[in-house]
């Protein structure tokens, strides 16, 4: 006897569709899944075994075998559970399909060992290739639903157990009871600003600096910060994102879509602009991502953001050298076993360093102990293609400490904010009808064309 259910694998942060194939057999009582799964979905034929029992359904003590189609695609995590469990039931009788109802969904969610469904990741990603072929009904977890119903016009059935699930898919009825409705409350979660903490206002004076920031945030242009030590570099850069606009619908989806793929998600949606600070003892993988099933680096967790590498001279050279493609690209693409995984990396480039090894040349209030030679070593080993690719450099000396005392009547993050924005919507005019948004990312014909038309 042979049942098919349909669900969701990922690449990269896109979903592919899966068919969870069961086939049952007589023969000596086994449960084998094959189609290069992973040990998280091996171990699902417990949590499966044990789910059913404890739904109140019976295991069948014949010879199971679940197959992952397509074979040559690894698949991880477990969101297969939910699926398997059910093809297995629909494949013993006991749950009637009579009516085909399941040829109309997708399935996907996590199993407790007493039923209950649990949340998956990369939600977003499955609804939108849900949507894209055509599906009329996507069961999934209910706290899954929330974050799923950003994506619009596709009918969520949610539900909270495996027993749930049975009787949802043999009536039609009870289905579009169960279709998830957003809240007005829900709809609005989009528009919502989080605080941020820190403030350009809490900065003194360096307001060639504060400036410098401002237009490389308008344009999205790289930057590197060069000052002595306390000069306040690290401040500058992690007040930046408070003076970005906030991420507009499609860039928050893109965002979580990344971030649902990370260990410490926590489910909902990202809504502010993403600032990723690595120490320089990053590896290669943790920068830009990889391992045996890619994940995103700390590139694609900035994107849309800001990538802050402090200390850059400090950071491995090799590290930093892989850093050139993506830039350009604005995508980094990660091979394993000929299956290519794409993660956007979109970010604004923030670097901060000494203007030398004792960190003090160029100061007016501690002399330098470096040499000439010293010096110029510092620089070349910083230098070469990654240095070709940041557009502004910018002095950030170090203040007296009277300076901090001051009241200057700080601009706050708010005020400079408004500017970037007015700036960056005659950008969009500038821009119209090319798939450009930012002026960092404008290439040399359209920049001389603008030139000579202006």
């Amino acid at each position: 006897m042979f049942f098919k259910l349909d669900s969701f694998a990922l690449t990269g942060i896109d979903a592919i569709k899966i068919s969870v194939e069961v086939h049952v057999s007589n023969g000596i009582p086994s449960f084998s899944i094959v189609g290069l799964a992973d040990k998280a979905i091996n171990e699902s034929r417990q949590r499966v075994r044990a789910a059913i029992i404890n739904s109140g359904f019976k295991f069948p003590a014949k010879r199971i075998i679940v197959n992952l189609s397509p074979a040559d695609i690894r698949k991880e995590g477990a969101f297969y559970d939910l699926p398997i469990a059910l093809a297995i039931l629909s494949v013993s009788n006991q749950i009637d399909n009579s009516k085909k109802l399941t040829d109309k969904f997708v399935f996907i969610g996590e199993l407790s060992l007493d039923g209950k469904v649990n949340t998956v990741k990369g939600i977003i990603s499955m609804v939108e290739k849900s949507k894209e072929i055509n599906k009329k009904y996507f069961l999934m977890p209910v706290k899954n639903a929330s974050q799923a119903s950003i994506i619009g016009d596709i009918n969520i059935v949610t539900c909270s157990s495996l027993s749930d699930a049975a009787v949802l898919i043999t009536d039609e009825e009870k289905i579009k009871k169960n279709i998830y409705k957003r809240t007005e409350e829900k709809l609005n979660l989009i528009d919502c600003i989080e605080k941020q903490s820190g403030d350009f206002r809490d900065i003194n004076f360096q307001l060639k600096a504060k400036r410098a920031i401002e237009i490389a945030v308008t344009g999205m242009h790289n930057i590197m910060l060069i000052g002595p030590p306390g000069a306040g570099k690290t401040m500058l850069a992690s007040r930046i994102t408070t003076i970005m606009p906030q991420l507009s619908k499609e860039e928050s989806i893109e965002v979580t879509k990344i971030y649902s793929l990370h260990k410490n998600f926590n489910g909902n949606l990202v809504m502010k602009r993403p600032f990723r600070n690595p120490h320089h003892t990053v590896t290669r993988i943790g920068l830009v991502g990889g391992g045996n099933i890619p994940k995103p680096g700390e590139i694609s967790l900035a994107h849309r953001g800001v990538l802050f590498l402090d200390e850059f001279s400090q950071f491995n050279k090799t590290a930093i050298e892989d850093l050139r493609q993506p830039i350009e690209n604005r995508e980094i693409t990660i091979s394993r076993n000929n299956i290519f995984y794409t993660f956007p990396c979109n970010f604004m480039l923030v670097a901060a360093t000494n203007p030398c090894s004792c960190g003090y040349y160029g100061d007016n209030k501690k002399k330098c102990s470096c040499t000439f030679r010293e010096i110029k070593r510092y620089w070349e080993s910083i230098s070469g293609p990654i240095i070709d690719r940041i557009d502004m450099y910018v002095n950030v000396p170090k203040l007296n400490d009277n300076d901090f005392t001051k009241d200057m009547h700080n601009e706050s993050s708010e005020q400079i904010k408004s500017r970037v924005f007015l700036n960056q919507e005659i950008q969009k005019k500038r821009f119209e009808g090319i798939d450009t948004k930012y002026n960092a990312e404008a290439n040399l014909k359209f920049i001389n064309g603008w030139i000579y038309e202006n």
